[in-house]
């Protein structure tokens, strides 16, 4: 199976991706796998233009990042295309993150909202160069500036009322990536089964693996 079919994305499918630790990278591999497809590729939120693949935004020339396009104009795009693709949540690239009340950005009329969190974080100390959003994170995790990132702080960074779905739509999906040698993706497996046990019916499907060598198991 391919990333794709365990998203079960199919015609009309609107994905928002949030999270941490390889939103962007995940788009650019679903989108190349749809390339026989009409997909739009956009933003709520910013996002770095992808090598190789049309994203619709509004180009920030300082930033050199794509910025949302107004929320009509998006709504009104969605159904020219089979498939939408949407960054919907920003990190600053680390893997770790607190989220305003207004966070993560998913449109409601989203079929699907695809968390992302890198195994990575598991065992680094929370500080602002690890945490985008540190206050916020402390407060949502109960952790203390510069503790241990444990397994119990990412579930509760992921699961929390405040946390990484609470602005989801549709089915919701959890994907814990950078699993890429024996010793991560038995920290991913654990983790992941855990969380399976705990929201038994919370998730449609919980995956780890490497959006980088695109491998894929289900827990």
């Amino acid at each position: 199976m391919t990333i794709v079919n365990y998203l079960d994305i199919c015609e009309g499918s609107v994905i928002a991706v949030t999270g941490c630790g390889g939103k962007t990278s995940l788009i650019q591999l679903i989108a190349e796998k749809l390339r026989g497809k009409k997909v739009l590729v956009s933003t709520t939120t910013k996002m770095f233009p992808i090598k190789g693949i049309q994203c619709l935004g509004v180009l920030n020339k300082a930033s050199g990042k794509l910025e949302a396009l107004p929320a009509e104009t998006l709504a009104e795009l969605i159904p020219q295309y089979n498939i939408t693709l949407l960054e919907a949540d920003g990190s600053r690239g680390l893997p770790c993150k607190g989220w305003l009340p207004n966070e993560p950005l998913v449109p409601h009329y989203c079929t699907h909202t695809v968390g992302v969190i890198s195994v990575s974080a598991l065992g680094k100390a929370a500080t602002k160069t690890v945490v985008h959003r540190l206050p916020e994170f402390l407060s949502l995790t109960g952790l203390e500036e510069c503790e241990t990132i444990t397994a119990q702080a990412l579930e509760t960074m992921i699961c929390a009322p405040g946390g990484m779905f609470k602005s989801s739509a549709g089915k919701q999906y959890l994907l814990v990536n950078q699993a890429e040698d024996d010793t991560a993706a038995c920290a991913a497996q654990s983790f992941l089964q855990t969380i399976k046990e705990k929201y038994p019916d919370r998730f449609e499907r919980l995956l780890y693996g490497s959006v980088r060598m695109d491998t894929w198991k289900e827990v």
